[in-house]
């Protein structure tokens, strides 16, 4: 078959899949951004970056880990998912520990919001309390931390670009067929003509599979023998998850840090304090290779009082903007509002600033979390153990996007 050929029966199988009610990326909760970012393609690359400590990480989690595997979760009809993560930065059982502060909080609907600090009883005070212990332990969580587990690997090596590509590629190989094809090559210097076998296409073994590689991140990998960081970066970007989203649709995502010098005193005296493309921290041009890049920022890091037209003051840091900074499809400079709760890794699309009943329910979600201490449990659950979300009741409501959940906190006793 000939490459039009593929593209015009590509073009009308993802016409009938829609009409037939399967999808051809995954959604995330983003109704307005919808338009910018319909969802988590296939054979995309993308690039998430932010200042430091800003919370890139989790936005790439949540984005790309978290909204995939629980749409794949309720929908297993309609896709299989498989997250390869690179963890360059945090330990196997840290990722673990925030998933599961995460999934606490999502699954019941806001009324469990633990932190990892809490998860863990890092303060000899307070201690979990085993009401979260047997919650865990439920048939609900089982079967999802188990969903979780299966279908997410964490790696914390290779950590290198080669070791990284050839583990890639080795799994891809072994989840599908590669087809090659014979060219016609003339030598320029003896003028023979000889023929070659070269890369046509490749079939996975599931059509529906979508195969997510997350590297967190990129400044964090190991240079490869005799290059610099810089040129290891590039090799890791330009050679190899160019090829891999290309050859084998892999969906790539890499976060990236800023450079430091973007939060320097003379960017603040201009108001340069967003991510740019220019900012992105030891290799600038994997801004080439990416389809989109997205950028997270925080005013309140920078004592702004108003944005676009929130009110900073009252939101605290419990606002964040993702900008599309770039991307190939147009959509550059869009922003979308986030409600963010960096203890549970949770994000949630803001109402528009006008919307005054809808954004004073916010303030006081945010007022609601300052009474509670950093150090301390907050937990929504009525005493009796039968008030707490049931199996059924979560598929009963099948964790409806469009629904935002009622959160409120409050102290209890462990």
């Amino acid at each position: 078959m000939k490459i039009y050929e593929r593209v015009i029966q590509n073009i009308k199988e993802r016409r009938d899949r829609v009409i037939n009610g399967d999808i051809n990326c995954i959604p995330v909760d983003l109704p307005r951004f919808k338009k910018f970012f319909p969802g988590v393609e296939r054979g995309k690359y993308y690039i998430v970056t932010a200042n430091q400590k800003i919370g890139k990480t989790q936005q790439g989690d949540w984005m790309f880990m978290y909204s995939p595997l629980l749409y794949a979760f309720r929908n297993k009809d309609k896709l299989a998912l498989k997250i390869i993560y690179f963890t360059l930065e945090m330990s196997v059982e840290e990722k673990m520990a925030q998933a599961i502060c995460f999934l606490l909080y999502v699954i019941s609907e806001g009324k469990i919001r633990v932190s990892t600090i809490d998860l863990l009883s890092t303060n000899e005070e307070r201690p979990l309390p085993e009401k979260v212990i047997h919650i865990l332990e439920s048939s609900l969580y089982k079967e999802i931390l188990e969903f979780f587990e299966n279908h997410v690997t964490f790696l914390d090596s290779p950590r290198h670009p080669t070791g990284i590509n050839i583990f890639l590629e080795d799994l891809a190989k072994n989840s599908g067929k590669i087809y090659n094809k014979t060219i016609n090559f003339t030598d320029n210097k003896t003028k023979e003509t000889f023929e070659k076998e070269v890369f046509d296409r490749y079939e996975p073994d599931n059509p529906n599979e979508y195969r997510i590689v997350i590297l967190d991140h990129i400044s964090l990998i190991s240079q490869e023998k005799g290059m610099s960081l810089r040129e290891s970066i590039s090799k890791l970007s330009s050679d190899y998850f160019v090829k891999l989203r290309n050859r084998y649709s892999y969906t790539i995502v890499a976060i990236q840090q800023q450079a430091q010098a973007q939060e320097s005193i003379e960017n603040f005296k201009l108001n340069r304090l967003k991510p740019t493309v220019d900012g992105l921290a030891e290799n600038k041009t994997t801004a080439r290779d990416a389809n989109l890049i997205l950028g997270l920022y925080s005013p309140y890091r920078y004592g702004i009082r108003d944005y676009e037209d929130y009110d900073i003051t009252k939101m605290k840091d419990n606002i964040r903007f993702l900008e599309i900074i770039a991307g190939r499809q147009g959509g550059g400079g869009n922003v979308c509002p986030l409600y963010f709760d960096g203890a549970v890794n949770y994000f949630k699309e803001l109402p528009l600033p006008n919307d005054k009943i809808n954004m004073e329910k916010v303030y006081k979600l945010v007022e609601s979390l300052e009474k509670v201490s950093d150090s301390l449990i907050s937990l929504i659950l009525i005493k009796r153990n039968e008030s707490i979300i049931t199996w059924k009741d979560w598929l009963r409501k099948n964790y409806q996007y469009r629904r935002s959940p009622r959160i409120r906190t409050k102290r209890i006793k462990s």
